[in-house]
C-alpha cells in the first residue's frame, strides 16, 4: 500500500495529464456537436494538469534542495557534532585522565598519608616512649637530686651545728680560760702594785718589776687573744667621748720609756704646732693601738738606736680632723716582701724574729682591725736594716673647748684623803679566792678604808643589813650562792624594807661579751674586770661615793 501510494504521488498527474492529451487528440479527431467546447475543456484540463505537474516539479524541486540544504545542514551538523563529540570526547578523555590522574594521587597521597600515619603513629610511640624514659630518668634524677639536696641540707644543718657547738666551745673554752687566768693574774698583778708601794731593796725592787713587766706581758696576749675573738664575732663596742691626745699620747711615750731606757733606746715625742688638743672617741682603744706600734718599736730597735711618735693634722671632711700618728724606729725593718702578710694574725716577719724577740704576732693584726673598726687604718713603710715607719691615720671629731677636755682628762687622776676615807662606812668584800682577797684588802688598807670578808653569797646576805656598807664588791662566781643571786635578794631585801640601794660593783674575772651586760641585768652598779689595778679600783670606788655624797 506504501508503495501505491508513492507511485500515485510522483506519477498520477503524468497519467491524467496523458489521459487529458488523448482526450484533446481523441476529440479532434472525432470533433462532434459539442468539439470546440470539450477541445476547450480538454486543452484547459491538459493545461492545469500541466501546471499542477509544473507546480508539483517545483515543488519537489525546491524540496529537494531543501532536503539537500536539509542534507547538507545535518550533514554539517553532523560533522560539527562528531567534531564536538571528538572534541568533548578529548576533553572527557582529558577530564578522565585528569581526574584519573588526581583520583591516583589523591589515592597516593592518602596511602602516603595512611603510610605517614603509620610511620608518624610509630614514630609518635617511639618519641613517647622515649619522652616517658626521659620522664622517668628526670624524676628519678629530681628525686635523687632532691634526696641529694636533702642529705646536704642535713649536712649542712649537722656542719652549722657542729660549728655552732665549736664555735661555742671555743667562746666556752676562752671564758673559762679567761676566767681561771685572770683570778691568779689578779693576785699576781694586785701583789706586785702593793709590793711596789713597799720598802724594798734594790735586788728586791729589780725581781718585782720583772714580776710586774712578766704579768703585764701575759694579760697583754690574754686581751689580744679575747680580741681576736671579738673581732671574728664583730663584737668590738668603742665608746664616744671627749679626750686629750696630747695626754694619751704622753701616757703611752711614759709607759715605754721605762722599757726604752732598759733598751738603751732614745724614745722622743714630737707635736705638729696648731693642732687641737680634744677628740672625740675611744681613747682606750686608740691608746692600745699607739701603745702596740710603740712597743714594737722598741722591741726591734737595738740599743744606740731611736723610736720618734709624731702627731700631725692630716686635713679636714665630712665635719671631722683627720690625724696621723706616726712612729719611726731605726731597728731591724721588714722585707719588702713580707710588709703585706704582717697584719695577718700569728704572722711576724721572720720565724727567727718570735725566738729572738718574742711575740706572737697578734698585736698588729689586732691594731689594724681597731683602726680599720674606727673608719681609718695602718701603713708601712720599711727598709731591712734601717728600720721602719708605722702610720695611724684617723678621722676624729674635735670638741669645741680644748679646756673641757682638761676637765674630763684630770677627772681621771685619782686623789686620796685618808681621813675621809676612814671615816666612811665599810665596805663589804663578796670573794672566796684568798689571793684576791689578800689584794683587795691590802689595797683597801692602802687608801684608808676600812672592810669587811665574806667567803660567798650566802655569807654576805647574812652580813648585809640596809646603811651598813658604803658599797659591796661582788665577785661572780663562788660556792653556795654565786654573785647574781646574791644580788637578786639584797635588792629585794632593800626593797621589802624601802632602804635606799647600797653601790653593788662586780669584781670578776669573767671578761668576755656579755658579762658586764649580765651583771647589770642582776642589779649590779658597775663592773670590774680583773685583773685590776689600784687606779681602777679606786676610781670606781669614788664615782659612787662622789654619788652618795651628793645625795
Amino acid at each position: 500500500m506504501t508503495l501505491l501510494k508513492k507511485f500515485l504521488l510522483d506519477y498520477g498527474l503524468y497519467i491524467i495529464l496523458g489521459m487529458s492529451f488523448l482526450r484533446l487528440v481523441m476529440t479532434a479527431l472525432v470533433g462532434g456537436a459539442y468539439r470546440e467546447e470539450e477541445m476547450a475543456i480538454a486543452t484547459g484540463s491538459f493545461v492545469l494538469i500541466l501546471i499542477f505537474i509544473f507546480i508539483q516539479w517545483d515543488f519537489k524541486r525546491v524540496a529537494s534542495a531543501q532536503a539537500h540544504d536539509l542534507r547538507q545542514l545535518a550533514y554539517q551538523l553532523a560533522e560539527s557534532n562528531t567534531e564536538r563529540a571528538e572534541k568533548l570526547a578529548l576533553v572527557n578523555l582529558d577530564v578522565a585522565q585528569d581526574l584519573k590522574f588526581k583520583s591516583d594521587a589523591k589515592q597516593a597521597r592518602s596511602d602516603q598519608r595512611e603510610k605517614q600515619g603509620i610511620v608518624t603513629a610509630a614514630e609518635l610511640k617511639i618519641i613517647t616512649d622515649s619522652t616517658q624514659r626521659v620522664a622517668d630518668s628526670s624524676l628519678r634524677s629530681a628525686e635523687a637530686a632532691s634526696e641529694l639536696a636533702h642529705k646536704r641540707m642535713h649536712s649542712a644543718e649537722e656542719a652549722a651545728l657542729i660549728a655552732e657547738k665549736a664555735n661555742k666551745a671555743k667562746s666556752d673554752f676562752l671564758a673559762n680560760m679567761s676566767h681561771e687566768i685572770r683570778t691568779p693574774m689578779n693576785a699576781v698583778i694586785g701583789l706586785t702594785h702593793i709590793l711596789q708601794t713597799t720598802r724594798l731593796d734594790e735586788k728586791q725592787k729589780q725581781c718585782v718589776d720583772v714580776l710586774q713587766s712578766s704579768s703585764e706581758a701575759l694579760m697583754q696576749l690574754i686581751n689580744d687573744l679575747l680580741d681576736i675573738d671579738k673581732m671574728e664575732a664583730q663584737d668590738v663596742d668603742l665608746e664616744n667621748a671627749p679626750f686629750s691626745m696630747t695626754a694619751l699620747l704622753d701616757q703611752v711615750v711614759s709607759v715605754m720609756s721605762v722599757k726604752a731606757k732598759q733598751q738603751g733606746v732614745n724614745l722622743i715625742i714630737h707635736y705638729e704646732p696648731g693642732l687641737y688638743k680634744t677628740y672625740i672617741g675611744d681613747a682606750n682603744r686608740i691608746r692600745q693601738i699607739v701603745l702596740n706600734l710603740v712597743g714594737n718599736a722598741v722591741k726591734f730597735t737595738n740599743s744606740g738606736g731611736s723610736v720618734s711618735v709624731f702627731f700631725a693634722n692630716g686635713g679636714k671632711g665630712n665635719g671631722k680632723k683627720a690625724i696621723t700618728v706616726t712612729v719611726t724606729d731605726t731597728g731591724i725593718g721588714i722585707p719588702e716582701d713580707k710588709l703585706e702578710s704582717i697584719f695577718d694574725r700569728f704572722v711576724q716577719a721572720d720565724a727567727a724574729i718570735t725566738r729572738k724577740y718574742g711575740g706572737t704576732g697578734l698585736g698588729l693584726s689586732i691594731s689594724q682591725a681597731l683602726a680599720r673598726r674606727m673608719g681609718g687604718s695602718i701603713s708601712v713603710t720599711s727598709v731591712v736594716g734601717k728600720g721602719s715607719s708605722f702610720v695611724l691615720h684617723l678621722s676624729l671629731p674635735v670638741e669645741a673647748s680644748d679646756s673641757e677636755s682638761e676637765v674630763h682628762y684630770q677627772k681621771n687622776i685619782i686623789y686620796l684623803d685618808m681621813q675621809a676615807n676612814a671615816a666612811m662606812r665599810p665596805i663589804l668584800l663578796v670573794e672566796d679566792y684568798e689571793p684576791n682577797v689578800l689584794v683587795a684588802t691590802s689595797m683597801f688598807h692602802n687608801f684608808g678604808y676600812h672592810y669587811e670578808v665574806a667567803r660567798n653569797g650566802r655569807e654576805a646576805l647574812e652580813r648585809f643589813a640596809s646603811g651598813k656598807y658604803s658599797a659591796v664588791l661582788m665577785d661572780v662566781e663562788m660556792p653556795v650562792m654565786d654573785g647574781y643571786e646574791t644580788t637578786r635578794q639584797i635588792r629585794a631585801a632593800e626593797a621589802s624594807g624601802q632602804a635606799p640601794p647600797v653601790a653593788i660593783i662586780a669584781m670578776t674575772a669573767h671578761a668576755m661579751k656579755g658579762d658586764r651586760e649580765k651583771c647589770i641585768a642582776a642589779g649590779m652598779d658597775d663592773y670590774i674586770a680583773k685583773p685590776f689595778n689600784p687606779h681602777q679600783l679606786q676610781a670606781a670606788l669614788n664615782k659612787y661615793f662622789v654619788k652618795s655624797a651628793e645625795v
